[in-house]
């Protein structure tokens, strides 16, 4: 009767046959059993009398293939006691040494067994190639790796699940997406499909972490659309990113049909990777990115000026499609939808961004016609009370006004601040600073200094160079005011350095002679 393929208890032993103790301490060291299998060696050797021999160390090698139990330091001992009886490595044995050396590393080892494997014209089996394999991506050495897997092809060697496993998930690991990718390819060109789900959902998490477009759609398209994977919330919005940074509406758009269909409550990071697709769609898709920012506000989902930074970019570049954009936001008003105040301010950044003032101005007038009106209980539509243009509109305009080209600056910058003051809008420090630099620049020095005034007893302050700005422009009139303005600035904290105090003072001793000149000189 043949034995039972487990180790026998130690009592047990006389009952087996030498060849029997043979197999099965083989069979104990090759699963892990390292101690049961180094008690029937030392029995082998002390009570059956048997000297040392190839299938002894054999058994001795394997059993340090257990992870914690073995070591590598250990077979080379072996291996060195081996040389000292005589006994040369046959192929089972190197074979066997390259079994532990996937598990414990020592790439000195296996290059030496390699050649020596090499000079006796010993092939290796299909486990060996494995074995190598696995060690070569655990060492972290993918560019041999990946050739080993070639290698395994090319001699026509099944390579088996576990190990295109473990070179995939340390390819996924070290993020070289590209090569896991082309695994996966050619696993399922070879009709593999018994790829692990939970290898997938690695795989897409991961990538679409690092926005890699590639192994995102194409496991999307492949294991989430059919159904077999379901991606957690986090994943399904990296994705959404990485379909914005490449701009495919399709992918985002099914990414929004899989969380809809979970009951995904919407929130603005979610359109704002939306709209962002359809702008970076070539070509940008301004009529889908104006109808995400009509939908957010049918959601009361604010958008903020943040969502609208694509469609910004897109028209600084291409300034005429600042007349497409306020056609699109008509015709979106006009067919029912809500336009958020955001669609109307990122309009006027693009006309005052292409320096087309007069444009914006007329945007910002038509503001009124955009604006919803809401329904009294009797069903008739009434005027919101609350004012449509919002602080950052003005901030927009007045940053228009603010630019050397613009004409009547100083006009239309009282003009705005007569609109704020009539629909209750509070300026901040932006506002006043701009107010600042249009009064200078149009030499309207006591507006420039009343606003000045202001700023402080509000407790707000402008930036540095506008601060220098007003104080050179004083200091060319050899107006005192300017060294208030340098001191009121230093008292709040404001750094200036010497260089400038002194063409400060130079410039003021200079309007006290009479000597005319552009304190912009100066101050740069």
């Amino acid at each position: 009767m043949r034995p039972q393929q487990t180790a026998p208890r130690k009592r047990d032993y006389l009952r087996y046959s030498t060849p029997d103790l043979y197999e099965l301490a083989h069979a104990a060291a090759a699963r892990g059993d390292s101690r049961e299998a180094m008690q029937m060696v030392e029995y082998l050797v002390r009570d059956r009398r048997e000297t040392p021999n190839l299938r002894l160390y054999s058994i001795s090698i394997l059993a340090n293939v257990h992870p914690w139990e073995g070591s590598s330091r250990r077979v080379a001992g072996l291996l060195t006691e081996m040389d000292d009886e005589g006994l040369q490595m046959n192929v089972q044995i190197c074979h066997d040494v390259l079994r532990v050396l996937s598990v414990h590393m020592d790439y000195l080892l296996r290059i030496d067994v390699l050649q020596y494997m090499r000079r006796q014209w010993f092939q290796l089996n299909t486990e060996g190639y494995h074995w190598v394999g696995a060690a070569l991506f655990r060492e972290a050495q993918l560019e041999l790796g990946l050739a080993h897997l070639d290698d395994m092809r090319k001699d026509n060697v099944p390579i088996q699940g576990w190990l295109y496993d473990l070179a995939l998930y340390t390819l996924i690991e070290t993020n070289e997406f590209d090569a896991a990718l082309n695994i996966v390819k050619d696993r399922i060109a070879a009709n593999d499909w018994l790829i692990n789900r939970n290898l997938w959902a690695h795989m897409l998490d991961r990538g679409a972490a690092f926005f890699h477009y590639e192994s995102a759609v194409y496991i999307w398209n492949s294991q989430v659309i059919p159904g077999y994977l379901n991606p957690s919330s986090g994943t399904c919005l990296n994705v959404l990113t990485t379909a914005a940074r490449k701009g495919d509406a399709a992918l985002a758009t099914s990414v929004f049909h899989v969380l809809g269909k979970r009951s995904t409550t919407f929130k603005q990071i979610h359109y704002d990777q939306l709209l962002a697709t359809y702008m970076s769609a070539s070509p940008p898709d301004l009529r889908a990115a104006f109808t995400v920012l009509s939908i957010m506000a049918d959601l009361k989902i604010v958008p903020t000026a943040s969502s609208t930074r694509p469609i910004l970019a897109h028209l600084v570049k291409h300034p005429s499609d600042c007349t497409t954009a306020f056609d699109i936001i008509t015709s979106l008003h006009e067919s029912g939808r809500e336009i958020p105040i955001a669609a109307l301010n990122v309009l006027m950044e693009g006309y005052v961004e292409t320096n087309q003032l007069e444009q914006a101005l007329v945007a910002y007038k038509h503001m009124h016609l955009f604006e919803r009106l809401a329904v009294d209980k009797h069903g008739k539509p009434v005027r919101r009370s609350r004012a449509y243009s919002t602080l950052d509109t003005f901030n927009i305009l007045l940053r228009g006004a603010a630019k050397p080209a613009a004409e009547k600056a100083f006009d239309l910058a009282m003009f705005l601040v007569s609109e704020m003051l009539a629909i209750g809008v509070r300026p901040d420090s932006l506002v006043y600073d701009r107010l600042i630099v249009i009064c200078v620049q149009d030499k309207k020095f006591d507006h420039a200094y009343r606003y000045f005034d202001e700023m402080e007893e509000l407790g707000l302050m402008p930036r540095p160079r506008t601060a220098e700005f007003l104080a050179f422009a004083l200091a060319g009139r050899a107006d005192d005011r300017c060294w208030d303005v340098l001191q009121r600035m230093q008292d709040r904290g404001a750094s200036i350095a010497e260089k400038q105090k002194t063409l400060l003072q130079r410039k003021f001793d200079r309007a006290l002679r009479g000597e005319t000149g552009d304190f912009q000189d100066d101050l740069d």
